[in-house]
Parts: C-alpha cells; sequence; structure tokens
C-alpha cells in the first residue's frame, strides 16, 4: 500500500494487522516505521508497505533513539494489564518464585509487548506533534489512566479523547462497519500546536421528527470525560442536532450480509464439528449452540441468520452488524443458512473466515495476512478498525501545520 507524497509522517509501534497504518495512509500520512514482537505481522507489514522499515522486536527493549522521529507517533497500549476483561477484575496473578528465586511452574504469562510507558519514551526521545491510540473503553476508567494523563501533561501535551463505535462513525469517504465496536480512542497533541483535533463522533440517523440527520452524542453523566460505550443501559446516545429537538435517534448501520461470501458452504450442523488438530473426529455441538440455531431457525424463518456463541447472545440479522470481534481472532461468530425443512440438524454451519473478518475490521480485500490460521486470526481480531484509524488520522491531520 502506497500513500501519496506527503508531508505528514507517522510511525507505528505494535502493529498487529496493520488497521491503525492503512487508515494512516488512506488518509495520506507516510509511515516511516513499524515495530511488533510478532513475527507474522512484521511480515504482513512488510508485504503490504514496501520498503518500509519493520522492526521485530519487543518494545519495551527498544532504544527509543534508534527509532526515527516522526510527526505523529501511533501506539496502542495491550489492554489486559490496565483494564482486564473477560470477566476479570484484576491484573493477572504475578509470577512466583520457589526458595531458589527461579519461577514456580504455573500457567503460561507472555511478557507484556507493549505498555502504557513505551509512548512517553519516544516522546521524551523525539516529541512528536502528537500521540495517536485507540483501546478498549475500560481501558480510561483504569487506575492507572489518569496518572498517565498527567505524565503526558508533565511532558507539554494536551490530552483530546473520545469514544466511538466502528458501526456507527461517520468518516468521509468510508462506510461503516457491520461490526460494532466500542473503542476509547486519544490525541496527545504538543502544546505548540496551536489547534486543537475535533474528536467528536457523529453518526448517520433517521430523527422522527427531522427526517435524516447527523446524529451526535449524548453523554448521561460527565460529558467532560468522554469514555464509555454506546448503548441503551451504557454511558452514551445519539440525539437530533437540532437543539429545538434534541429527539434520541438510532444510528443507521450496515448488516454483516454486506461482507457475506456467498460461494463458501457450511458442514450439516448435524454432523458436529472436528475436534482436535488431526481433524478426523467429529464432536456434536453442545446444547446451547443447538439452542441458538433453532431460535434463530424460529426468529428468521428459512433467512439465513448469525450465531454469536457469548453469554446472553443468540441469533441476529444478517441486516444488523456483528459483535465486537474478540483479540483471539473472532471466533464467536457463525453462519447458519437454513434447508427447506427448517430443521437444526439439516442447516448449513460455519464460522466466519478470516477474510470476512477483516472486511469487518474495514481491510480491503487485498490486504494480505502473513502466517498460519491462527497467527491471521490473532491480527484480525486484535487490529484497529479501519475506519477509526483513518477519521482519527483526518482529524488529526488538519491540525498540524503544513
Amino acid at each position: 500500500m502506497t500513500a501519496p507524497f506527503s508531508a505528514h509522517t507517522s510511525v507505528h509501534f505494535f502493529t498487529g494487522g496493520c488497521g491503525d497504518m492503512c487508515g494512516f495512509t488512506q488518509a495520506g500520512f507516510m509511515s516511516l516505521y513499524a515495530a511488533n514482537h510478532h513475527p507474522a505481522s512484521v511480515w504482513t507489514a512488510r508485504v503490504n508497505w514496501n520498503g518500509l522499515f519493520v522492526k521485530e522486536a519487543d518494545l519495551q527493549s527498544v532504544d527509543m533513539r534508534t527509532v526515527p522521529p516522526a510527526q505523529v507517533l501511533v501506539a496502542s497500549p495491550i489492554c489486559t494489564e490496565a483494564s482486564p476483561n473477560s470477566g476479570k477484575t484484576a491484573p493477572r496473578t504475578p509470577v512466583e518464585l520457589d526458595e531458589n528465586g527461579r519461577p514456580k511452574p504455573g500457567p503460561d504469562w507472555p511478557q507484556t509487548r507493549i505498555t502504557m510507558w513505551e509512548p512517553v519514551r519516544y516522546a521524551e526521545v523525539h516529541r512528536p506533534l502528537a500521540y495517536v491510540g485507540e483501546n478498549v473503553p475500560a481501558f480510561g476508567n483504569s487506575p492507572l489512566f489518569k496518572a498517565w494523563l498527567h505524565v503526558w501533561d508533565a511532558l507539554g501535551y494536551t490530552p483530546t479523547l473520545a469514544s466511538v463505535n466502528a458501526a456507527h462513525l461517520k468518516v468521509d469517504g468510508m462506510r461503516p462497519l457491520p461490526q460494532s465496536r466500542d473503542r476509547l480512542v486519544w490525541c496527545f497533541l504538543r502544546n505548540d500546536v496551536a489547534q486543537k483535533p475535533d474528536l467528536r463522533p457523529t453518526c448517520d440517523a433517521k430523527c422522527p421528527t427531522c427526517g435524516p440527520v447527523e446524529g451526535v452524542q449524548h453523554w448521561k453523566k460527565n460529558p467532560d470525560f468522554p469514555v464509555g460505550e454506546y448503548g441503551r443501559n451504557r454511558q452514551y446516545h445519539y440525539v437530533c442536532p437540532d437543539r429545538r429537538c434534541g429527539a434520541r435517534v438510532e444510528p443507521i448501520t450496515r448488516g454483516i450480509g454486506d461482507v457475506i461470501d456467498p460461494t463458501v458452504s457450511g458442514d450439516r450442523f448435524g454432523d458436529g464439528y472436528f475436534k482436535g488438530r488431526q481433524r478426523t473426529t467429529r464432536t456434536a455441538y453442545e446444547q446451547a449452540t443447538r439452542d441458538r440455531v433453532a431460535a434463530g431457525l424460529e426468529r428468521y424463518r428459512g433467512k439465513p441468520f448469525i450465531v454469536t456463541l457469548r453469554n446472553h447472545c443468540s441469533a441476529s440479522s444478517l441486516d444488523d452488524p456483528i459483535g465486537t470481534l474478540s483479540a483471539q481472532g473472532g471466533g464467536h461468530h457463525y453462519l447458519a443458512r437454513p434447508t427447506a425443512d427448517l430443521t437444526v440438524d439439516e442447516c448449513e454451519y460455519r464460522p466466519l473466515t478470516i477474510r470476512e473478518k477483516a472486511r469487518c475490521q474495514g481491510f480491503p480485500d487485498d490486504h494480505e495476512f502473513a502466517g498460519t490460521e491462527k497467527d491471521q486470526r490473532l491480527q484480525v481480531g486484535n487490529a484497529v478498525p479501519v475506519n477509526v484509524a483513518f477519521w482519527l488520522a483526518q482529524r488529526v491531520k488538519a491540525v498540524l501545520p503544513h
């Protein structure tokens, strides 16, 4: 992928599937450097950006003086320590040592490859005009987050925060994604840059009174700290921009059916699935999965639908976005195609393909992912949504000196 000639430059840490570089490249930035600890992710960057210098390394061990300076640093720290998810309420247990000072045997815990402090170390050395990143909304409510903001203040940067959903975000030149994915995004701008970026997200919506409108965020509490998720029982929703109206509006979304490949067939549900790497033995699906398929057959009466294997999830329409793809590669979403008899066992059933999930993240079909199937799933699930990165890049670029 090649950006048009531009005076605007960026450096990317923890590139993964390269969603951030895709968005910044489309916005006209020239990427100077990328780094990741994961070999397949490194090759993904090299394959898609000919001539780009890509370093395979743990960012914690990189001397920032060996990284080139750029106008913008793009780096999204790992979230699992600062904002534990998946029902966890505390950081993972530290490694225990025996009486000889050696680590005791225990669950595998890979080293954290990028923390909140690697961007700080880069900024100390190179003083970029802006530091941009994204994470899950819970990251902004973690114990370290506000202390982290104070560190950036001491370095001479002013933060602008926003919460966006990839299925709603109105971006010039790019459609919303068919995936509901809440993200916290930020731009820490150096204090000598006069104008601050406009990170107020909007969405296309239809007001019951005013008709088609550009919906604006309404925060139920603390609008000066816009960190949270979209939804009826969440922190924000959208309203009509006409202050005389102010009615609540629902964003116009794009269905997952837009990115489904109709040529990919599935297996008969009643045949079960292959368990284990050898793919020689089939196992029957669990009753909870069977119940979800039955619910979809009842609800959609012959039309294909999505089955989501998460707590409190069931079947959903192809006209709606799917839920968030996980960092493990989004193995929760399955396509079900009913047959004429509308029975569960005869239903055609398959997981979404890697390319379909990549489209859910906004990647173009010519974007290549290196490595094994597992490597590719990881890159897709961990990626920054391309439309979110593109929107951020456009907004930041607008305030940078030419």
